[in-house]
């Protein structure tokens, strides 16, 4: 049964993403050619070192952030990390993640509609994407109701610039 919790000390700690499974095999991104995002053959595998999941840690576990995670047996599965500043009407889901044994299971359909509810509660009229432009990361966006966002925020489009920007309405 997986629950999903708002991060705190109780339920997350700097090791609580060690054994997080990242491992994603991506064949196909979208790319912008012509002005139109194009999907093209891309191959290559994303996962993270121990290092890097501990940085990934500390960075949802910030003051800076609302975190939720995805629990099964107390082990986190999935998490959804949102900018706790709103950026004009946006507030910016920063990062989510469901381990790749658990997806496909509606648990990253779960961590957005919380991410949807706490941005509602926060005022924002909308969740700002940055997204990884694989063509199953943009599916699950599009899948919520997500779309290419009109006039993307600069600072972010610069940071990823093959990352895909996106708006959901909350």
């Amino acid at each position: 049964m997986i629950r999903i919790e708002l991060l705190s000390e109780k339920n997350f700690c700097s090791g609580s993403l060690d054994q997080y499974n990242r491992k994603q095999d991506v064949k196909k991104v979208y790319r912008r050619i012509d002005g139109e995002y194009t999907l093209v053959e891309c191959r290559y595998t994303e996962d993270w070192d121990i290092d890097t999941k501990r940085t990934v840690a500390k960075k949802i576990s910030s003051d800076d952030h609302i975190t939720y995670i995805a629990l099964e047996n107390d082990r986190v599965v999935g998490f959804i990390g949102l900018l706790r500043e709103l950026n004009g009407p946006y507030m910016i889901l920063d990062m989510m993640q469901v381990s790749s044994e658990c997806r496909g299971k509606g648990i990253g359909r779960q961590l957005f509609e919380v991410g949807k509810a706490e941005a509602r509660r926060s005022g924002a009229e909308a969740l700002y994407i940055s997204a990884c432009s694989s063509e199953e990361t943009i599916a699950f966006y599009r899948a919520m109701g997500s779309a290419p966002a009109s006039d993307p925020i600069k600072e972010l489009a610069e940071d990823e610039p093959f990352d895909l920007q996106l708006i959901c309405p909350v």
